[in-house]
């Protein structure tokens, strides 16, 4: 009998807490700011001539592939396994000392392609009663804006938020990353020169 009004008492508190947790949290005051495009743009290309780099190579040795992880997760954070997994084949047959080749049949769009730019950079911040509830964060969104029917209507958003130092740091991606199939590859665009 004992049990079962532990028990009991257990799921009585885990129902109070259930209720308690299903009210949400509302900001007291939210902002939406422009954030300059000149730098929005700067930090994109910052990030995507670092893939465009690597894409546009044959293969990597596997000291150059050990480098390249370490570069890209300083720049990408835990992105940087998600973006490598793109732009290199996985064969699995290859043994560790093996070089890695570059995926061919995919086009991942970055700034430096013609058609693709960074049309949308905004600040958002929301403020709490409770400080440790704020939030900023920074959305760039890029697009093409070419002729190309395949790729009309195309758009990656980048998301930053602030670190302790008050630095950028990617937070997130959406839309779509890139296009993988025979009819592609990362000449399917043409380079701004």
């Amino acid at each position: 009998m004992r049990r079962f009004h532990l028990l009991l008492l257990i799921f009585v508190i885990l129902i109070l807490s259930a209720c308690q947790s299903s009210k949400q949290l509302k900001p007291i005051k939210e902002e939406t700011m422009d954030f300059d495009l000149n730098t929005a743009m700067e930090m994109v290309e910052k990030k995507e001539k670092m893939i465009i780099d690597v894409a546009l190579r044959e293969k990597v040795t596997k000291v150059e592939y050990k480098e390249l992880e370490k570069s890209f997760t300083e720049e990408f954070g835990e992105y940087a396994k998600n973006i490598l997994s793109i732009l290199f084949v996985h064969n699995m047959d290859a043994g560790p000392e093996a070089d890695r080749y570059v995926q061919q049949n995919t086009l991942y769009p970055t700034v430096f392609h013609k058609g693709i730019t960074v049309t949308n950079a905004v600040l958002y911040k929301s403020y709490f009663e409770n400080e440790f509830f704020n939030q900023t964060r920074l959305s760039i969104k890029e697009e093409y804006v070419g002729d190309d029917e395949k790729l009309k209507d195309w758009q990656r958003e980048y998301i930053f938020t602030p670190n302790e130092q008050g630095d950028w740091e990617l937070n997130g991606f959406s839309g779509v990353m890139n296009f993988l199939d025979e009819d592609y590859n990362m000449n399917y665009l043409e380079l701004k020169r």
